[in-house]
C-alpha cells in the first residue's frame, strides 16, 4: 500500500502483513514434530481399541460356553466327528456347537451335522463369517484366507468360502511336555476343548468323553480353554484348521504367546496375535486374560492343564 504524506511530500511504503520465509519454515518444522508425536499416539490408541474389541469378542464366547455348560452339564467337545469313513470323515468344532449360545441359532439350524461341512447343502451356512470369532487386529493372514476372513484360492477343491476364526480351542499342554509337579509327561487331551487324538479309541470314537466343571480340579479361574491364534486358514496338511466349523480348530500348547511367527505358528497352532505385547485368552469361568509375550512357559503349561496340580503364582495370571 502506498500513501503520500501531505506534510513532507515523501512517499512511504507500508508492507502488507504476512509470514517471512524463516517464520514459515519454523512453523512447518513445528507441525512436522507434532505430527511425528501424534501419529504413534493415534496408532497406539487404535491398537488399544482393537485389543479391547477382541477382548469383548472373547468375553461373549465365554458367556456362550458357560451357558452351554449350564444347559447341558458339560463343556462343548473340541471336535465331534460325523463319521470315520469317507466322504463324511470330518469333524465339527466346539465353535459350531456353540452357535445357539452366541445368538447364531439361524446359522446352527442351517447346518446338517449328519453331513460333512463341505457338502453343498452345508457350505452356505459354513461360509458365514461370525463376527465375534474374528479379532479386529488380525493383519497377517495365511495365503488361503482373504481379507473378508473366508477361505479362497483352493483351485476347485471343496471348501472355498468357509468362514474363518481367530480363536483356538485348547486341548491341553503338548503331550510330551512334563508336568513340573510330577515330572511325568502330561499326555494328550489334558485341557478343556478336547479332541480324540491320542485317546485309546482315537480311530473309532466320534467324540471325546464329556468334560464337566468338576473335572477341572485346578480351578475354573486358573484354567484357560481358548486363546488367540489369529490369521489361520489352511494348515500345511491342507486341513481347515482356521475355520470355525472344522473340528481341526483345536490344539495342544507347547510354547508361550507369540514365541514363533507365521506361517510356523499357524501350523503348530501356538498362541499368537497381532496385538502389541501378547494375546488374549479365555478362562473357564468366563474371564478374559491378556497373556504377555515372554510369559514363562511353565505358567502357560499350568494354565492350559485342567488337573495338573501345578503350583501357580496367582499374580502371574
Amino acid at each position: 500500500m502506498i500513501r503520500r504524506e501531505k506534510q513532507t511530500g515523501l512517499v512511504r511504503r507500508h508492507a502488507a502483513g504476512g509470514f517471512t520465509l524463516v517464520e514459515l519454515l519454523v512453523v512447518v518444522a513445528i507441525m512436522g514434530m507434532l505430527m511425528a508425536l501424534l501419529i504413534p499416539a493415534v496408532n497406539a490408541a487404535r491398537g488399544a481399541a482393537r485389543k479391547n474389541a477382541c477382548s469383548n469378542n472373547i468375553r461373549q464366547v465365554g458367556i456362550g460356553i458357560l451357558n452351554f455348560e449350564s444347559a447341558l452339564g458339560r463343556f462343548p467337545e473340541g471336535q465331534q466327528w460325523v463319521s470315520r469313513r469317507p466322504p463324511n470323515n470330518v469333524s465339527y468344532s466346539w465353535a459350531a456347537a456353540l452357535l445357539p449360545y452366541i445368538e447364531e441359532q439361524a446359522t446352527f439350524d442351517a447346518l446338517d451335522f449328519k453331513k460333512s461341512f463341505l457338502h453343498p447343502a452345508n457350505l452356505p451356512a459354513a461360509s458365514r463369517v461370525v463376527s465375534i470369532y474374528i479379532c479386529p487386529s488380525t493383519s497377517r493372514i495365511e495365503k488361503h484366507r482373504d481379507r473378508n476372513h473366508q477361505i479362497t484360492d483352493l483351485n476347485g477343491i471343496p471348501g472355498s468360502g468357509l468362514g474363518c476364526i481367530d480363536y483356538l480351542g485348547i486341548s491341553g499342554p503338548s503331550k510330551s511336555e512334563k508336568n513340573p509337579m510330577t515330572g511325568a509327561d502330561y499326555g494328550p487331551q489334558r485341557g478343556i476343548l478336547l479332541g480324540t487324538k491320542g485317546t485309546p479309541n482315537e480311530d473309532t470314537a466320534l467324540s471325546p468323553a464329556p468334560l464337566r466343571a468338576k473335572d477341572i480340579t485346578d480351578g475354573l479361574s486358573y484354567t484357560i480353554c481358548m486363546a488367540e491364534c489369529t490369521g489361520r486358514g489352511l494348515d500345511s496338511d491342507g486341513d481347515f484348521n482356521g475355520t470355525w466349523v472344522s473340528g481341526r480348530n483345536i490344539g495342544h500348547v507347547a510354547k508361550g504367546p507369540n514365541s514363533e511367527k507365521p506361517p510356523k505358528v499357524w501350523n503348530k497352532e501356538h498362541i499368537f496375535s497381532d496385538h502389541a505385547g501378547g494375546a488374549n485368552s479365555l478362562a473357564c469361568d468366563g474371564s478374559v486374560h491378556f497373556l504377555a509375550t515372554g510369559t514363562d512357559k511353565l505358567v502357560i503349561l499350568s494354565i492350559v492343564s485342567r488337573d495338573g496340580g501345578e503350583t501357580l503364582d496367582r499374580g502371574t495370571f
